[in-house]
Formats: C-alpha cells, structure tokens, sequence
C-alpha cells in the first residue's frame, strides 16, 4: 500500500526544493523580477506588462511601481495584480523614478533583475534570450540593445536601434578596454535592456539616488569592478521617446550641476579603471558630455521651458560657461552636424547664438535635436 503521508511529505519538500511556494501558486524565488517605473502611463503600461508575460518564461516576477500618478496608470496595475499572483502593484509617495526603483528593488526575489517603464515594452522573447545569454556565458551583466523613437518637429516618428555586435568580455581588462564603445553608442547609461543579478545588486548596496546621477550612476557602480558582461546583438526593449520624467520647471535649473556630475562620475570611473589617458576613452566621454549639454540647451530653449527669458539666458550661461563643457568643447570632434555647430558658439560662450541655434535645430530636427542618443538625459 502506498503510504500517503510520506508521499504527501515528499511532494511538500521536493516543491521546496524547486523553489515552489506551497501555500500558493507563486514561485518563491523566481529567475527574474522584471520591475515596472511607470508615471501616467494608462495609455501603455498594459502592453508593457503583456509584453513580458508573453515571453515564454515561466519562472518570473513582475513588481509594477506607480511614481505618482495622476491618470489611471494605479488602477491598471492593481487590476493587473488582483488577476494574477506573478505580479505585485506597488505605489511609491514620491514621482521620482530613482526612488520607485528602490522601492521594487526592496521587494525583488528574482536572481535577476531587469527593468522596463510603463511606456516601454519588451521585444518578443528577448528575455528569454538574455536569460539564456547570462546563464550560458555566467554573466555579471547581460546588456542587450535598444530600439529610440525620436519625435521629430513635424510630428513624424523616426526611429534609431542601438544594437551592438554580440560579444562576451571574460575579464576585467577586455571588458574596460571596450567599454567606451558601449557608452558612445548609449547603451551603458540606463537601465532598460539589461539582465542584472540581484545578489550583486545587494552586496554592492546599490540603489537609485537622483543626487548621484540617477541610472547612470547606479550603472556605473554596477559595472565598477564586472568580471564578465556580455552583449547580446538583438533589439530587446522598445522605447518611445517619452519615455523618462518630464522636467518641472524648477528642474531647468538644476541642468547644469547634472551636467557636471555625470562628466565628473564618468572621468571618476575611467581614473578607476586606469584609462584616463587613454584617447579614445576620452573621446567618448567629453563627446557625450558635449552632447548632453547641447540637449540641455535645447530643452531650455524648447516649448515644454516656460521661464522667463532671462532665467532660461541665465541657465545656458551655466550650462556653456563650465569648465568641463569648455574642455570638452575644444578637446573633442563632434559626432553630429547639430553638437559640431552649436560647439561653436559654446566654445566662443556666445549664449545668444547658443540659445537661437538649438531653437532653430529644434525646430528642424525635433526634440532630439539629431543627437545619437537622449534617452539618459532623464539621469
């Protein structure tokens, strides 16, 4: 005779070993907690959520954080969670989305962890592939690649793949020694698109601080001391260009000590890795810095800034007039026709001509303003 108890005793510890919560459904400790920033996303957080639980994983979680909202985005993913145990709803007391990053971290169990916003979605099983690619090649870090929409003046949408060739650095040195290639391309200032371990997430104590440079700066204490990363050669995660906060307009001020501090985190990590003279690094660093102001510029000078026009002159003055702009300046060759023009007069700090021309570039190129990349000005 079968002994039911003993059989019934196996079942219970073998689910434990799987990692099965027996008192529900839900995986106790999934290979991935897929975290959610939304704000005012109504309109798209369901295809965000959708297109994760259509990835063709079985063991994950979804940890949805609303920042704030003032539409309908809270109700969404209450509903969301109500009808299924996979996903928790979280509601953070603060619009930031470093601090509703923390907020799901706090609450993650996956062995990963990667992020998509409310806005955003994930390409079709492009998790798994990551997944697969972090396993297989035992990865500190999976960076796979991005697909922009930019929003151009006349309304039209274009849109820009940041996709790199599939690749695994196995140390230290080869991982450093390419990384200004990852970073001129935009792939290593946000977070969106990358496979993460959550135990080295806690061991390096590493959470989201705006005061620090937001995702850029966890980005950075992330990839400080990697081993191994790999990068997958495949588009995973769908941005629309609205993706990120919408500035306040007290934020227009604070541009240009955000300038500074992302230039002075990443000469910081480049000193660290001992690549401070190295050209080409270089480069890309004050390229990129040069690119972020001429974005600032132009979110200055744009519709959505309704300062006065002398507080909106005052805030360029800051923005061309630092030290590390002015360097950068004179020391890099642009990569694009609108940065190699507007660090013309950024150079002569001819504020004026500054301010008309990223009106004017603006105005023919849209919101990004032909830069490469502006999805981490929201860092």
């Amino acid at each position: 005779m079968i002994d039911t108890l003993n059989l019934a005793s196996a079942t219970f510890s073998g689910m434990e070993r799987v990692g099965i919560d027996v008192a529900s459904p839900r995986v106790r400790t999934p290979l991935v907690s897929v975290i959610v920033r939304l704000r005012n996303d109504a309109g798209t957080v369901q295809r965000a959520i959708e297109s994760i639980i259509s990835q063709g994983i079985d063991s994950f979680e979804i940890i949805a954080v609303d920042c704030e909202s003032s539409d309908r985005s809270r109700d969404i993913i209450d509903s969301f969670a109500e009808r299924d145990v996979r996903i928790d709803a979280l509601h953070s007391d603060s619009p930031s989305f470093s601090a509703g990053a923390n907020l799901a971290l706090a609450h993650a169990r996956g062995t990963y962890v990667t992020f998509v916003d409310g806005s955003s979605w994930i390409a079709p099983h492009a998790l798994e592939e990551l997944l697969d690619f972090a396993q297989d090649n035992r990865l500190d870090i999976a960076l796979g690649g991005l697909s922009v929409d930019m929003r151009k003046h006349d309304g039209s949408i274009s849109s820009q793949e940041i996709v790199a060739p599939t690749q695994v650095f196995v140390s230290q040195h080869e991982f450093r020694s390419n990384a200004w290639r990852l970073l001129g391309m935009g792939q290593m200032g946000v977070v969106p698109g990358k496979l993460l371990l959550r135990e080295r997430i806690e061991r390096l104590g590493l959470r989201f601080d705006d005061s620090t440079c937001g995702e850029l700066g966890f980005m950075a204490g992330y990839c400080r001391d990697a081993e191994r990363v790999g990068v997958l050669g495949m588009v995973s995660v769908h941005v629309p260009q609205v993706t990120g906060q919408e500035l306040s307009q007290g934020e227009y001020a604070t541009l240009p000590a955000r300038c500074d501090r992302h230039f002075e985190l990443m000469l910081e990590l480049y000193h660290y890795w001992g690549l401070d003279g190295d050209p080409a690094s270089m480069d890309v660093v004050r390229n990129r810095h040069l690119e972020r102001v001429v974005s600032c510029i132009g979110k200055v000078c744009g519709p959505d800034c309704t300062l006065p026009a002398e507080e909106k002159h005052r805030i360029v003055v800051e923005l061309i007039g630092s030290k590390h702009v002015q360097l950068a300046a004179s020391a890099t060759k642009p990569r694009s026709m609108v940065v190699s023009a507007l660090s013309i007069p950024i150079k002569a700090q001819n504020v004026k001509l500054a301010m008309g021309g990223a009106a004017f570039m603006a105005r023919v190129f849209g919101e990004s303003a032909g830069l490469p990349l502006s999805l981490d000005i929201r860092s």
